[in-house]
């Protein structure tokens, strides 16, 4: 302080400038210098620093100076400084920064250099300090003094010492952002980075781009996002100035990719400016201009071009919309070709946004510069041209197709313009970017699959295989594998195989990922599954399963040690791959559960995938019912996920499940509307379900869908999918009867075939791929003289080939062409020898030779009434039929006249050896032979449509050998029933979820139903399917022979076995010319017509006003004579079709002796009237003229059914069996002339004998207590119920023996607690009669709950079934617009249920499938006994029927709170109950027969009381 006040009485006197300065005077300079030099005396003797805030005032002077006074202040301003420094070192840093003031006050005088050299040690003494000043963040004077630095570095333009300061001004702010300071951060980084421009130099160019970089940083964590992108706007300015030579010349570069790979650093910059610019983008403030030459400012605009369509938001569309505008400014005119690169680079995103139209209209605008060839500045650039124009091709198409647009342009231009840069040597000579080639034949090709363009396709797959060959392993992996798939598709075997080879061999790059290993085992397992190998198809669904269950190794081919593990997929497109592939493959293997599972598990994640792509596509905000199948990214998973329903389809085809077939087949073909595809993928998928509807005998739908495809070529570029349209087609034509038109198609589809093979087989490796893929192209050709191409080659061709050569057979032998049909037989043997084709082909011939012995029997004078004879099994009695082996008797006596029938004359071509009928037994058993090893086959990997008709055929030739006498002490005799019944009800079975979507099958899983035993095991089947049947009941199955037209009706018995009958329904006619006709077309005809109009009318009675006399007289007579109508037909059906086989229905006890002695009795009558059977003397005494032949006692108990006559006349019915019993006995060696016998006479013996029969009959003999009848999917639309030998009778149905033994199993003994029980009373509040009869009645029901007058939920009306043992239904229809079928189907208990409503129980005709309706629903529910109507009825005889039915049930009684102690059952079980209350019914047949039973009849108890 001593010090301080000295230095204060120093007094500088101020000295005007007009005063005369002596030369040896005390100036204020030199006043000044000894101040300055006394100040440094003083400092040094007390080492103290002076006051800064006094001292510079002493020192910083105006006016006017002597030069030399002024430097010699500077010189002792020095001094002192060094002087501080050396005393006080960094303490001398107030001076040092206060010496900063005084350069500045004298910054005029830089032109001195003692003044520049003393002010800039001053500074660098500062910059020295500047580094430990700013430790101190919270000193305030840091800033004001690093900006004095600041000042002087700019006055002497020191850019060393500007540099650093700008340095230090930069870790300053550092300190500062690390104390959350960092607005203030922010302004040190810009003072720094401004600092830094002004001393800028090129070696620090790269420090000042960081501090830029660092700077943006900091402006987006502080959201100040425009200012985020005015700095690296100015960053990306300032590196592309550094590189703008490089950059310029790069111009002339058409790959941007090449571009950016040679300035990472720019490329980084501008990912961040583009991502700053996506979070701005609604701001209006865009900087979407940059301070740069043309050519460099394009450049960068491409550049955020190609980053943000590598982003693929929809945020950026706007975004992009106004880069490619200012590109169009900055371009304009003279550079149409980097324009156009500019535009194709986001041209894939333009596929995906909303702006499609202006999209559109800039590439056409584009490829009409591109076209006019004025190039300008980019004449250089001119040799890609027509790479710019085949992109911007493909996108228009593209644009187009989502647009709903005509296309302008041909994608054909576009691929061929590909196919032949491809072929240039220098490929980035013509090529503007190879990656970007590679993804635009990618999407082409894909664009191409969806319009079922596969000629091109293949084309542009190989295109892409030879870009990538050498360029990128994975992408020519995926090429061949795409190819493989393809060529599958086309059933080229041999083409594939070379693919997957090539593809195997690729895969064990390590540039492959995991992704692409799986897809190909996928395409490995679809060949392996084409050709038939199905074991090797099952490995690699093994080495998949083992690579998901155990991760740390891979399992190789060939067992080896593993060169690389690869972890499984997450890809979910992969996935789902993986599970249609298994669903293939269970499916050929035979087992549908678990093909129905994963099939079902690709829809659910095709979905889920599609879903999520279109989200990335569209926005988050798009909802799945949005989902655009245009968008490219979705296109592959879309068609997968077509695939997936059509392998759904087909998998509940093969089950035989009518509806789930048809309504997957309708979403395969409503995603393919969706897709927009092509009319090729259109109409492929049309033939698919058009040819359903003909197989489901629905001719108008089908025809309304094949249709748009006969005279249309669309699918001529897939031969596979041409022979399906033809076969779909002769189908159609079948169905019509227009045999012509039938085999057309069949030619016609063995031609496409020929074709695809001839064209196939004439191409080799060198051929141009142009040239062999146009060889793709269909045509008529004439079949190969030699066919010596290996099967292997093309397996899947010729395995469709063989279909359609056992069609083009089977038509031949209709027609009895048989010469030409076992030629195709043969041919057909030769093309496959898979199990389920072997079934096929054994089927086939088996036909054939069954057909053949059927036409030789039909020119014997014996057997040619054969077909018009009702036949059995058993007929005669094996221990007494001996029967010679030669089938045909020596010779006819004179005279001797069988049965004629009336046909034309036989017009067959057999030779004479064949015409001998002792070949017929060898013929019908090897016809036997065949069919028997089709059936092992089919049982494990044939359809239920083929299991069906094999078995059904089977059962025809077992009847047959059985007439003709073929089969004595044959173990198949009695078989025929097993394969007739067995193969009924198939598709009655519950729906299976949908597999876990990381759950493979193991092998066992296929290894289970590989084939079966060759042994029939009908002890088996005689216990657990007919030994099940209670005592006292009989069940009767009721089935049309779709080939003859014949009858066949079983009766089946606990403890004795089956009898089979097969009725010919003309068999009448053809004894008496004068008998009409009356065909099972008839019958049908008929009752859908009374049907049709009973619906009709009974809907129309609502409508009929009250007081309308006349209307209602009207509307009753109608209703009356359509019951008399209903009525007659059914007289008819018993008269005509069963006549005298009707007892097989009856329900007549037996008595063992009494029936023994009516055989016996009956034996006479046929010894007094048969000649056959008198004896004859000869030298050795009487002997018989032949071998008798013992009835078999079940074909004589058919007589016994008839009843007693003294009750009905049943002459008529007698004859019928008269002559059935003479068939017998004809076929089987005794010949009789039938007009020799007098047929009155024999009648009236066996009407006696009857007579005597009943009259023994004792009142307590055992009678059938119940029937059920197993109706066949031909004939459950009749009543048979109401037939008059069965009226009143306890009868129910069912569609299968297997139906009724399931039910038998769960609810045998079992019955119907009236305590639990739930009912729906008028759910659509307009039956208010009905609720008036029966609302009281049910409310008084103990335990019952109900919902009356409002509809129920599915979820209350699902656990209604579940929860109750008895269910009531007063409603419309069965209920199915309250629950799904579905929804009854999957229930694990279902409860007897009585849907009262109209057609409830009414099932509907679906031609080879099993009908489909409410009752098949609640028979895979399992529910034991369902009362419904076949068709509509009116409410009040419904009523009356339903309460007249519950009355006698017993039900009210049981069921009523009222019943206070335990009751018996009712006095009549149900079955009784429904007869009974049928005839209380104004129309006891138009509404009495139209309820029936489906199931078991169930005894009523109360298990619970008051």
């Amino acid at each position: 302080m001593a010090v301080e006040n000295e230095l204060r009485t120093v007094q500088v006197q101020a000295v005007s400038f007009s005063q005369k300065v002596q030369p040896y005077g005390l100036g204020i300079y030199n006043r000044a210098v000894h101040f300055v030099t006394y100040t440094r005396t003083v400092m040094e003797s007390r080492n103290t620093l002076p006051n800064i805030d006094d001292f510079l005032p002493r020192v910083m002077l105006d006016g006017p100076m002597v030069q030399s006074d002024f430097e010699r202040l500077v010189v002792e301003i020095d001094l002192l400084r060094r002087s501080a420094v050396k005393i006080l070192a960094e303490k001398s840093q107030d001076l040092a920064f206060g010496l900063l003031s005084f350069i500045l006050h004298y910054k005029a005088q830089t032109s001195s250099s003692i003044f520049r050299k003393v002010a800039t040690r001053i500074l660098e003494n500062c910059v020295a300090f500047a580094k430990s000043i700013v430790q101190n963040i919270d000193d305030s004077s840091v800033i004001p003094r690093l900006h004095s630095c600041v000042d002087v570095s700019i006055l002497l333009e020191d850019g060393k010492c500007g540099i650093y300061i700008a340095n230090t001004f930069y870790n300053y702010g550092i300190g500062l952002w690390r104390t959350s300071c960092k607005s203030d951060a922010v302004l040190m980084w810009r003072t720094s980075i401004d600092l830094q421009r002004h001393f800028i130099s090129t070696e620090q160019t790269s420090t000042l781009l960081k501090k830029l970089e660092r700077l943006a940083v900091a402006h987006v964590e502080l959201k100040n996002l425009q200012e985020a992108s005015a700095v690296l706007n100015e960053t990306i300015t300032i590196a592309v100035k550094e590189r703008a030579e490089d950059l310029t010349a790069s111009a002339s570069i058409a790959s941007l990719s090449t571009i950016v790979s040679k300035f990472p650093e720019i490329d980084r910059l501008l990912t961040m400016y583009v991502n700053i610019l996506i979070q701005c983008i609604d701001d209006n403030k865009l900087r979407l201009r940059f301070d740069l030459e043309v050519e460099c400012e394009g450049i960068i605009l491409e550049w955020i071009l190609r980053i943000l369509v590598a982003v693929r938001k929809a945020a950026t569309h706007r975004l992009i919309e106004a880069l490619v505008i200012r590109l169009y400014e900055i371009y304009g005119e003279k550079y149409p070709i980097r324009y156009g690169r500019a535009v194709v680079s986001v041209l894939p995103l333009a596929a995906e946004n909303n702006n499609k139209e202006q999209a559109l209209k800039t590439a056409e605008n584009v490829v009409n510069r591109l076209q006019a060839g004025d190039y300008q500045e980019d004449i250089e650039l001119a040799s890609y041209t027509e790479d710019l124009r085949a992109t911007c091709s493909l996108y228009i198409s593209v644009l187009e197709y989502q647009l709903h647009l005509q296309n302008s342009v041909t994608l054909n231009n576009s691929v061929q313009l590909w196919h032949d840069l491809i072929q240039t040597k220098n490929l980035e000579a013509v090529v503007v970017d190879r990656y970007a080639l590679l993804s635009n034949l990618q999407m082409l090709s894909d664009f191409l699959e969806l319009r079922g363009d596969i000629k091109s396709q293949v084309l542009i797959l190989h295109c892409l295989q030879k870009i990538a060959d050498g360029a990128s392993t994975q992408l020519h992996l995926r090429c061949s594998i795409a190819l493989a798939k393809s060529y599958i598709g086309l059933g080229y075997s041999g083409r594939v195989a070379e693919c997957l080879r090539l593809s195997r061999k690729l895969s064990k790059s390590s540039e492959v990922s995991e992704d692409d290993i799986m897809m190909l085992y996928v395409a490995e397992i679809e060949y392996f599954i084409s050709i038939g190998n199905l074991e090797k198809a099952k490995e690699k669904i093994a080495i998949i399963r083992k690579n998901r269950d155990q991760p740390e190794y891979d399992l190789t081919d060939d067992g080896s040690k593993p060169e690389r593990h690869y972890p499984f997929t997450s890809n979910m497109h992969i996935l789902a791959e993986i599970h249609y592939t298994i669903s293939l493959l269970a499916m050929e293997y035979g087992c549908p559960k678990e093909a129905l599972s994963y099939a079902k598990t690709a829809i659910k994640i095709h979905n889920k995938s599609i879903f999520q792509r279109s989200r990335r596509s569209g926005g988050r905000d798009r909802v799945a019912a949005e989902i655009d199948y245009s968008v490219p990214d979705v296109w592959s998973s879309a068609l997968s996920l077509v695939r997936s329903h059509a392998q759904l389809a087909a998998v509940y085809d093969y089950q035989g499940m009518v509806r789930e077939t048809e309504f997957y087949l309708t979403e395969s073909l409503k995603l393919i509307q969706s897709l927009r595809s092509s009319y090729t993928l259109l109409s492929y998928y049309r033939v698919l379900l058009g040819d359903f509807y003909c197989r489901c005998g629905n001719l108008t739908k089908a025809n309304e869908l094949l249709s748009t495809a006969i005279n249309d070529d669309i699918l001529d570029e897939n031969h596979m999918h041409k022979t399906q349209l033809e076969k779909a087609l002769s189908r159609y034509y079948q169905n019509r009867s227009a045999e012509g038109q039938e085999y057309e198609r069949y030619v016609a589809a063995e031609s496409t075939l020929l074709a695809a093979l001839s064209h196939s087989s004439t191409t080799s490796h060198s051929e141009t791929l142009e040239d062999m893929l146009s060889q793709l192209t269909i045509s008529t050709v004439k079949k190969p003289e030699s066919t010596a191409k290996t099967t292997d080659d093309y397996f899947p061709i010729n395995r469709l080939r063989a279909a359609i050569l056992r069609l083009k057979s089977r038509y031949h032998v209709c027609h009895e062409e048989w010469g030409d049909a076992e030629s195709l037989l043969q041919d057909a043997a030769l093309l496959s020898a898979i199990p389920r084709d072997r079934a096929l082909q054994n089927m086939a011939e088996s036909h054939y030779h069954f057909v053949f012995a059927t036409s030789i029997l039909q020119i014997d004078p014996v057997f040619t009434v054969l077909q018009d004879s009702a036949v059995s099994i058993p007929s005669v009695s094996r221990s007494s039929c001996k029967i010679s082996k030669d089938c045909t008797p020596p010779t006819t006596a004179p005279g001797v006249q069988t049965r004629a029938r009336k046909s034309k004359t036989s017009t067959s071509l057999l030779s004479t050896a064949q015409k001998d009928l002792t070949n017929v037994q060898k013929i019908l058993a090897k016809a036997r032979q065949l069919v028997l090893e089709s059936y092992f086959f089919a049982s494990s990997v044939c359809s239920v449509h083929e299991r069906y008709a094999i078995s059904q055929h089977l059962g025809q030739v077992l009847l047959l050998q059985s007439a003709i006498g073929s089969m004595k002490e044959d173990p198949y005799s009695p078989a025929a029933n097993y394969f007739f019944e067995l193969s009924k009800g198939l598709s009655l079975v519950k729906d299976v979820p949908a597999a876990h979507e990381f759950s493979f099958p193991a092998d066992e899983v296929f290894d289970g139903n590989v084939f079966h035993s060759n042994v029939l095991d009908l002890n088996a089947f005689q216990k657990e399917y007919v030994d099940v049947i209670p005592c006292h009941w009989a069940a009767v199955s009721i089935a049309l022979c779709e080939d003859s037209g014949d009858l066949i009706v079983s009766r089946f018995q606990a403890n004795e076995s089956p009898f089979l009958l097969r009725l010919p329904l003309n068999r009448h006619c053809s004894r008496d010319a004068d008998e009409d006709s009356f065909s099972f077309n008839d019958a049908l005809s008929e009752i859908q017509d009374i049907i049709a109009k009973s619906n009709e009318t009974a809907q129309a009675s609502r409508n009929i006003k009250n007081g309308a006399k006349t209307q209602k007289q009207q509307w009753w007579a109608e209703r009356r004579s359509l019951d008399q109508r209903l009525k007659e037909l059914l007289a008819n059906m018993e008269y005509s079709w069963l006549g005298g086989f009707k007892g097989v229905l009856s329900d007549n006890g037996r008595n063992r002796d009494l029936l023994s002695k009516f055989s016996t009795s009956f034996m006479t009558i046929l010894k007094k009237h048969l000649p056959t059977r008198r004896a004859v003397r000869t030298r050795q005494g009487t002997r018989l003229k032949g071998p008798e032949v013992k009835i078999d006692p079940r074909v004589l108990e058919l007589f016994i059914g008839l009843g007693d006559p003294a009750e009905t006349d049943n002459s008529e019915m007698l004859e019928d069996l008269i002559y059935f019993v003479l068939d017998i006995l004809q076929f089987h060696g005794e010949r009789n002339a039938y007009d020799e016998l007098d047929m009155d006479q024999i009648v009236v013996d066996i009407q006696e004998i009857l007579r005597t029969y009943y009259e023994s009959l004792k009142d307590d003999v055992d009678k059938i207590d119940h029937l059920v009848l197993i109706l066949d999917k031909t004939v459950h639309m009749f009543p048979w119920e109401s037939l008059p030998c069965l009226r009143g009778k306890s009868i129910s149905r069912l569609p299968s023996l297997s139906s009724l033994r399931s039910i038998l199993q769960h609810y045998r003994g079992q019955r119907i607690d009236v305590g639990k029980g739930a009912y729906i009373l008028n759910p659509s509040t307009d039956l208010v009669n009905t609720q008036n009869l029966f609302q009281t009645k049910l409310d008084s029901f103990d335990g019952w709950t109900g919902i009356v007058a409002r509809s129920p939920s599915e979820e209350e009306f699902r656990s209604i079934l579940n929860m109750n043992d008895i269910v009531l239904y007063f409603g419309h229809g069965g209920g199915e617009q309250y629950i799904r079928p579905s929804q009854i189907k999957g229930l694990d208990k279902c409860a007897a249920t009585f849907l009262l409503g109209c057609s409830s129980g009414a099932l509907h005709s679906s031609g080879e499938f099993e009908p489909w309706g409410t009752p098949m629903n609640y028979v895979i529910a399992g529910c034991p006994m369902l009362v419904a109507n076949l068709w509509d009825v009116t409410d009040k005889d419904i009523d009356k029927f339903s309460d007249e039915m519950f009355r006698l049930w017993g039900l009210y009684d049981l069921a009523s709170n009222r019943m206070k102690k335990k009751v018996p059952s009712a006095a009549y079980a149900i079955g009784e109950s429904m007869a009974k209350a049928r005839d209380i019914c104004n129309l006891s047949y138009l509404n009495g027969a139209a309820p029936v039973l489906y199931g078991i009849p169930l005894d009523l108890v109360k298990s619970t009381y008051e």
